[in-house]
């Protein structure tokens, strides 16, 4: 679920999420932040629908009294942040009442912001021209020509910055029950070739990699 989530994108999913369910045979939600909580809490009242919940990144978990109060939550499973370094995620691979998913692969957002960067470079307020509903893609350069790529939701004017590198690490190194790929535009064979390195505990090597936050400090 987003980070931020306005009146029309609640609106879209209040009137669209029963069908979804149905039809999709939906078994659980990535959650942001905790009032994500409150907005399921809202629309499922009334139902008898029982959820996974995983706690994404956002929710920045450094220590097993996170992971506790988030089991208070009824939270079943917590994807650790990628800022946390290897000392943090192994000692919460040893200590942890939940199920741990860790982000082996995938660009990670550095931002997400309640404002759309196309909206403003291309004119398009006060009437939205969508021109961000494109095949383009759109990127912000830094002084140093590094390319953060940059997401539009079509839905609520958020942008999302993305790394300019790419997070891989090997999950043979942790303790975890899962391990977590993020694509974003990747093509099927890059895909098939990711999973294959995953699957063999081999993290990808080059200048476009970097391994996070693993070995610095907190």
């Amino acid at each position: 679920m987003p980070t931020i989530i306005q009146s029309n994108y609640r609106n879209l999913f209040y009137n669209n999420i029963e069908k979804t369910i149905e039809k999709y045979d939906i078994s659980g939600f990535v959650i942001s932040n905790i009032s994500n909580l409150k907005f399921l809490e809202d629309v499922f009242q009334n139902n008898d629908y029982h959820f996974e919940l995983v706690a994404n990144y956002t929710f920045n978990v450094f220590n097993s009294c996170s992971v506790v109060e988030l089991r208070k939550l009824g939270i079943d499973k917590f994807t650790f942040s990628p800022e946390a370094n290897l000392e943090i995620i192994t000692d919460l691979c040893s200590n942890s009442c939940l199920s741990k998913e860790l982000i082996v692969y995938g660009n990670i957002p550095l931002m997400n912001m309640n404002y759309c960067i196309s909206g403003n470079s291309n004119k398009c307020y006060p009437t939205c021209k969508s021109m961000c509903n494109s095949n383009n893609l759109y990127y912000l350069k830094d002084r140093l020509n590094m390319n953060f790529r940059v997401l539009f939701d079509n839905i609520q004017s958020v942008s999302t910055i993305y790394n300019s590198k790419i997070t891989s690490i090997s999950v043979q190194n942790f303790d975890v029950d899962f391990a977590r790929i993020d694509i974003l535009n990747e093509s099927i064979d890059e895909i098939n070739f990711i999973v294959s390195q995953v699957l063999a505990g081999k993290r990808l090597e080059g200048k476009i990699y970097t391994n996070g936050n693993l070995n610095r400090e907190i």
